[in-house]
């Protein structure tokens, strides 16, 4: 049974009647509110360079769970299919009266279950398989056993499943290693069930992780060339294998991308004017090494496909991996941020006789998520804090309020930032390009919290901290002198 019976979305139209046309300032806290125009941006930036460049686009929405989001993400051009990946089978079914939309205007649609296909999930699989109809459910493979699996799938929904095998590209998560035996294995259980009819074999899949440690774009571009890579040469070891059997396959879809790879190929679209029409020569020649791999993905008979999740929201993960430039990729762009209230400041009581204070949004409101750019959980926005511009320079080199610490509920806002140099980046030869290791500076005036004042933070990780929260509220920057008024609340998928 689907999982919206038992996790039911909260009332939209109790809590839109309660809220839009307020100000941020009005609404309980913790709460997670989502800038759309900040999202708009960053998903038309997404939809634009994947047309620009010829490749495939699979949007990720397990970020934001809403059907909101996923139509900023899919775009509003009929011609284009709707490929999705969700994480749970939550999001497919609270999903499905908007994918039946999308098909009765023509649309195609397709929905990626992001996990390695499982007995569990199979019946309620095919029942939104059931309700799409022929082509619209894709699976992964990682072992040879679950095409037993999935050899009762058409039974179930009269609908034959699409799968891909999924690839590890080292992070050690899922998948297997193009170079090992065991692809072999999954390759020859999957072009058997491909010619009984039980599957159809349509391509690879790979999620480089470890991007998020990466600091530059020249490392996100190598990593995505290291994704379509290996899944070319594994696809092209798969249609030998079907050859070689007499298997006939459909051109084989390449999907790659984590975030920050999948950013990374807007370096391969230079904007003339613009910061990006100066990138330094080490950008521009990874970014001609990836335009040659693409254009060899489609010699070999292959399709490129791009996919990422957290692109539309940003977080300082993202900022911290700098895999595109400034321009494209700032504090401005992070659409997600929490609220939270000061319930108690502490004169002194922090490092070097700084204060401290204690907020109403801990571990359960954040997530436990770190950030290699410094040491915190959450960095405080300018917002509501007179005379706090916005950051003008990296995430690194960011001074001001940050949760330092927290428990369940509580967190504790310190002053730190600025004490993870960008000099690590000099040496990579790209993004800080012309820059020097910054100089000491004077100690900072620590503008005081108060009890009673809200805050409004940037998360670490915004996949795990919106995932404790039931909707959000919705502002548009892009309404000059309106930005704190609440144009509407977005309900979010629940449960698994």
């Amino acid at each position: 049974m689907s999982s919206t019976v038992f996790y039911p979305s909260s009332p939209k139209e109790s809590l839109a009647a309660l809220y839009v046309g307020k100000s941020l300032h009005d609404v309980p806290t913790p709460a997670v509110v989502m800038d759309v125009a900040a999202a708009r941006r960053n998903c038309q930036r997404m939809l634009d360079a994947c047309q620009t460049l010829g490749v495939s686009w699979r949007a990720h929405v397990k970020t934001h769970k809403t059907e909101e989001l996923t139509q900023l993400q899919v775009g509003t051009d009929v011609e284009r299919p709707v490929n999705l990946v969700v994480s749970t089978l939550s999001e497919a079914e609270f999903l499905l009266p908007l994918l039946k939309e999308y098909r009765s205007q023509g649309r195609a649609v397709n929905v990626l279950y992001g996990l390695p296909i499982s007995r569990n999930a199979l019946g309620r699989l095919a029942a939104v398989a059931r309700a799409l109809g022929e082509g619209s459910i894709s699976v992964l493979l990682d072992d040879p056993a679950q095409l037993s699996i999935l050899s009762g799938f058409r039974g179930l929904s009269g609908v034959t499943p699409r799968a891909l095998m999924k690839v590890d590209m080292g992070g050690r998560r899922a998948g297997v290693i193009v170079e090992s035996s065991r692809f072999n294995e999954v390759a020859e259980a999957a072009v058997a069930a491909h010619e009984r009819g039980e599957i159809i074999l349509s391509g690879l899949y790979s999620h480089a992780g470890q991007s998020y440690a990466g600091d530059s774009r020249v490392a996100a571009l190598k990593m995505m060339g290291a994704e379509i890579g290996a899944m070319l040469e594994g696809a092209d070891r798969v249609v030998a294998m079907a050859k070689g059997l007499s298997v006939p396959l459909p051109s084989l879809v390449l999907s790659g991308g984590a975030s920050p790879t999948a950013l990374s190929i807007q370096n391969l679209v230079v904007q003339s004017g613009g910061q990006d029409a100066n990138q330094p020569a080490e950008v521009r020649a990874e970014a001609a090494a990836l335009s040659q791999i693409f254009e060899t993905v489609k010699q070999h008979g292959h399709i490129t496909e791009i996919h990422a999740g957290v692109y539309p929201t940003l977080d300082l993960q993202q900022l911290a991996a700098h895999s595109i430039s400034s321009s494209r990729l700032s504090w401005r762009d992070i659409a997600l941020t929490v609220l939270a209230e000061i319930h108690s400041v502490y004169p002194g009581r922090g490092e070097n006789g700084k204060s401290e204070a204690l907020m109403g949004a801990g571990g359960l409101a954040l997530g436990r998520e770190f950030c290699k750019a410094y040491d915190g959980f959450a960095m405080v926005t300018p917002w509501g804090r007179p005379g706090v511009e916005m950051p003008k320079g990296d995430v690194e080199e960011h001074e001001g309020w940050i949760c330092g610490r927290f428990s369940q509920e509580h967190g504790i806002l310190t002053w730190g930032g600025g004490n993870k140099s960008s000099a690590a980046g000099l040496a990579k030869g790209d993004d800080h390009a012309g820059k020097t290791a910054p100089t000491p500076r004077a100690p900072p005036v620590v503008d005081e919290l108060r009890v009673g004042q809200v805050v409004r933070l940037w998360p670490n990780h915004a996949c795990i901290t919106s995932s404790h929260f039931g909707w959000y509220f919705v502002v548009d920057s892009d309404r000059e002198g309106r930005e704190d008024e609440i144009v509407d609340c977005w309900m979010k998928a629940r449960g698994w």
